[in-house]
Parts: C-alpha cells; structure tokens; sequence
C-alpha cells in the first residue's frame, strides 16, 4: 500500500505592500531638510560678513586720509572761506556737492586755540556744517538760526570747554553759541543753493563771505 503524499505545497509568504510614510515622518524629514538649508545659509552669511569686515578694516588708513577734512586741510587758513565749486586744481570734488548750489570750506586746526565762525545771511539759503578729521558731521546750522542776519558760533574742543566755562562768570550765561569738535582738526563747509542761473554771483559771495579765525 503506497503511503499516500499529504505533503502540501506552501504558497510563498505574499510581499505585503509598504506603508506610506504617515505625516509625522514627511513633517520631521522636512524640517530636517529646512533646517540644513538653513545652517549652510547662516554660515555663508557669516563668511560673507567677516570678509566685509576684514576688507572695511583693512581700507581704513585709505579713507582716512582720503576724508574732507583732510583733503581741503590747505584751504581757508587766510581766515576766510575758500570756493570749492569747482573744485580747486588736483583736489576732488565734495561727495555730497549738490548741483543746484556752491560751497566753500574753512579748515581748522583746534591746537592753536577755538575757532569763532562768522557768516551774514542773505536772500539765498545757507547752510553751515562742522567735519571732524577723519570723516562725519559734527554739527549743522541754516540761515534760520541767523540772529539779525548772523549766524556765529565757536568750535572747540572739549577741554577747552570746560576751561572756558570754568572761565564764565559765576551766575551768568553765555550767549555764544560752543560746538564741541571730536578731533583737533577739522573743515566747516559754508553751501548756499542757487535758485536761478543769475543767482551763482551772490551764492559765492555769501559763501566766501564766512569768517574764520582764532575766538578770543
């Protein structure tokens, strides 16, 4: 009697179908994506930042000898303001020069004592401003300041402030008008704007007209 074979053959295990990723997983790989993109962009900033400042560094010594200040140092020494619309031979123009007006520029050198700054008014409009050695603005006053068609104030520094007011009498105000300068040398630029073509006389006039000597 021949054994009878129950053997069966098993059907291969079936290949169950992968599961999508569940939103938790999609939400952690791009925040994970999100947050390289975010660190190589950080680094290159920095880099970028750091080479900026290096250069800035670096060009210092270069712009300080090339600021107003010092490249007008010569001029209006005689105790007037000298025109630098157009510019004088070999020197550059001012970066701010505006069109429409015309400048003229006192040097100062505060070693030697306070500068007092004269300019009378006219019927242009006219600015005043202070550049401290080495580049800024240090003080700004118009013709709207002007007091019976003056405009007066005194440069110094701050040490010799505080002797002239240590040198005021006791209980009285001074009616002088004191700028403090961060830097012993430094340039007041006179600008008066022309309004008309025929105007440009008068605007140089105003201009070249401010008074620039050691205060008393």
């Amino acid at each position: 009697m021949s054994a009878i074979d129950d053997s069966r053959s098993v059907p291969p295990a079936e290949q169950r179908p992968s599961r999508p990723r569940t939103w938790p997983h999609r939400f952690l790989s791009r925040l994970g994506s999100g947050l390289l993109r975010l660190a190589i962009l950080t680094l290159a900033g920095l880099l970028l930042a750091g080479i900026v400042h290096i250069v800035t560094v670096l060009r210092i010594p270069v712009l300080a000898t090339h600021d107003a200040a010092t490249v007008y140092a010569a001029l209006g020494a005689n105790g007037h303001a000298e025109l630098v619309t157009p510019p004088p031979a070999g020197l550059p123009a001012i970066l701010d020069g505006a069109p429409n007006s015309v400048a003229a520029v006192c040097s100062y050198d505060l070693a030697a004592g306070p500068l007092r700054v004269v300019a009378r008014t006219g019927s242009l409009p006219l600015g005043l401003t202070v550049h401290r050695r080495g580049g800024g603005v240090a003080y700004a006053i118009t013709d709207r300041a002007a007091i019976r068609g003056v405009l007066e104030f005194v440069v110094m520094t701050q040490e010799q402030l505080d002797e002239r007011l240590a040198n005021d009498e006791e209980g009285e105000t001074s009616r002088e008008l004191r700028v403090v300068s961060p830097s012993l040398q430094g340039l007041v630029v006179a600008r008066v704007v022309v309004r008309r073509t025929f105007d440009r006389s008068e605007a140089e006039a105003l201009a070249t007209g401010v008074a620039c000597g050691l205060a008393d």
